[in-house]
């Protein structure tokens, strides 16, 4: 069996609309999720700030800070680690508010590039199937993870919590499916298929990929071994994406794969570590290079170890036939000649056989 990215049906619909210079798209990709992080800011900071103005601790700091009995430093130190320790129903809102963050990229795709729903990968064909499969596929795969971090010692299984709360367990389920729904429609569905308009599917997977890393940048604990880890996981999730041709696999994998990392194990999710959780697990400290320590998991070479397999087995399954593309596409069927010049012609066409090479080069 051939290695290879394919040519999806929503790769060329994206084509029907016209594409831009990958710097062009990285800048308006930028614009777009800082739209959408500011419009999840306004939704979260209501609820934070009310309990953070009714938090004794917080009032305390405020205190000594305007009593100048600490320094701007030590004041920024302290709320921020006050800020790690939120209750359970404002990381939910958290979760739930990066809807905003998805319904900016659907506007930013279908109204502004002109693109069909069905080019970002929201196609109708078995999308409930797609769905559960990659919602089992993001079970296993962060499971065997932890097997492997359990066989090595580098995780400790300390039993089935108690009182378990099964309300704001659901609630967070929920919150994790728009969450990674949002992030998988920001950094594939539009960020990776638009750049695929005007450079190499290859190239748009790994620029996608890296940004995707960059955007945890911020995130407690991140270290070198964790942003490898991120790219790896853009990397699979890209593949998985273009092999099935839609996205519905991928927003459940990474929904699930975040859900049962936090509410099932109990381990930090990207540095985040407060969750209701069904099991608890603790990380070995001398362990870290495995259990990827504060980060959890995706900083440790379990899940480096994990994806890397889960990459090469993507590469090598067969693409989903049915939507695959055509093999000698109509222009009229695709993108509309009449809105390029002889020039950009010329840079498609110069595009499609970088394709082909890069395809023959990884066969």
């Amino acid at each position: 069996m051939k290695m290879s990215l394919p040519r999806t049906k929503m790769l060329d619909e994206a084509k029907q609309s016209k594409g831009h210079f990958i710097i062009v798209e990285i800048l308006i990709f930028a614009a777009v999720f800082f739209i959408g992080t500011i419009l999840e800011g306004i939704v979260v900071i209501v609820p934070e700030m009310t309990y953070l103005f009714n938090n004794e601790e917080y009032l305390a700091i405020m205190n000594q800070f305007a009593q100048g009995e600490i320094s701007k430093e030590e004041l920024t130190a302290q709320v921020t680690a006050l800020s790690m320790n939120l209750p359970d129903y404002i990381t939910i809102i958290s979760l739930a508010a990066t809807v905003l963050a998805t319904i900016s990229c659907m506007i930013y795709c279908r109204f502004i590039e002109k693109r069909k729903l069905s080019s970002m990968g929201f196609r109708k064909n078995n999308a409930l199937i797609e769905y559960l499969v990659g919602a089992l596929v993001g079970v296993v795969i962060f499971s065997v993870a932890v097997g492997i971090c359990l066989v090595t010692g580098a995780l400790r299984f300390d039993g089935i919590s108690a009182n378990i709360n099964w309300g704001i367990l659901g609630l967070f389920f929920v919150g994790f499916l728009i969450q990674g729904m949002s992030e998988e429609t920001l950094c594939r569905g539009y960020f990776m298929i638009s750049m695929s308009r005007r450079v190499p599917v290859a190239v748009a997977v790994a620029v996608s990929s890296i940004v995707f890393a960059c955007l945890h940048l911020s995130n407690n604990g991140i270290a070198p071994l964790a942003f490898i880890n991120l790219v790896l996981f853009g990397l699979f999730a890209a593949v998985y994406m273009l092999k099935r041709g839609n996205i519905w696999g991928v927003c459940a994998i990474h929904s699930l794969w975040n859900f049962v990392q936090g509410n099932l194990y109990g381990i930090s999710v990207s540095g985040m570590s407060k969750f209701e959780t069904i099991f608890n697990m603790s990380s070995v400290n001398s362990k870290e290079l495995w259990n990827g320590g504060s980060f959890g998991l995706e900083g440790g070479l379990a899940v480096t170890f994990v994806l890397t397999v889960g990459i090469a087995a993507m590469l090598f399954t067969k693409t989903k036939p049915s939507e695959l593309a055509e093999e000698n596409p109509s222009a009229d069927k695709f993108f509309d000649k009449n809105q390029y010049s002889e020039e950009e012609l010329a840079e498609i066409q110069k595009q499609n056989d970088d394709m082909t090479v890069i395809n023959t080069m990884i066969m």
